[in-house]
């Protein structure tokens, strides 16, 4: 089943990671799409204006993705799961197939999804190092421990329950610009299979579920 997807975000790094795993991933994610769009939202965290901006493409894509951050939406006492139904209700309200669209509400943000534990970062760190980069391999572990101690430990899943602090302590230890192509990078090395944060899973499968190669 294929077909034409458009995806509105909230920020750059997001539209950086999807549109790598799209472009240079979607072999491995055995998926296959004629066409598709991310948008930017101006307005960042603006959730009942996001549904609107994606009216305008009801006409030229099939399928309509909505991405969120639970932190900074207004909603997190709601949660990620009742934020992601009643966005959705609005999508379809407007217009969309309620089978060929989707909201995707990331708690807390898109630092989620990263493994802090992986080779390919601690090596992406260690190459763009400007202070201890001969030591990253030494200190990071360490370096990691203390960030995540210093913003309220681990969750129930053994992630960073501040992430984005956490990237961001991390980076500045070892002298590391936070940029856009960091998240790009990871993107196209990173197991698909490696991360387990739920709303990663239930990405790969909302794009597996649309568009399978087969």
């Amino acid at each position: 089943m294929h077909g034409k997807l458009v995806i509105l975000v909230p920020d750059d790094a997001y539209r950086v990671i999807l549109e790598t795993l799209l472009t240079n991933r979607y072999k491995s994610l055995g998926i296959r799409l004629e066409d598709f769009k991310i948008k930017k939202d101006a307005l960042r965290e603006s959730s009942p204006e996001a549904v609107e901006l994606l009216r305008p493409f009801q006409g030229e894509y099939s399928h309509a993705l909505l991405v969120r951050d639970l932190e900074g939406s207004g909603s997190e006492a709601l949660g990620a799961e009742a934020l992601e139904k009643k966005l959705h209700q609005r999508l379809v309200a407007s217009g969309w197939d309620e089978k060929k669209s989707a909201v995707l509400v990331v708690d807390p943000e898109v630092e989620a999804w990263l493994r802090f534990d992986s080779y390919h970062l601690q090596k992406l760190i260690r190459d763009r190092a400007r202070r201890h980069q001969k030591n990253v391999d030494q200190l990071y572990k360490q370096v990691l421990d203390e960030a995540i101690q210093l913003n309220n430990g681990l969750n129930t899943i053994g992630k960073p329950r501040h992430p984005k602090e956490v990237f961001q302590q991390v980076l500045e230890h070892f002298g590391v610009q936070r940029s856009n192509a960091l998240y790009g990078r990871l993107a196209d090395v990173e197991s698909l299979k490696g991360c387990k944060v739920p709303s990663f899973l239930r990405l790969l499968s909302l794009l597996q579920t649309w568009f399978t190669a087969q």
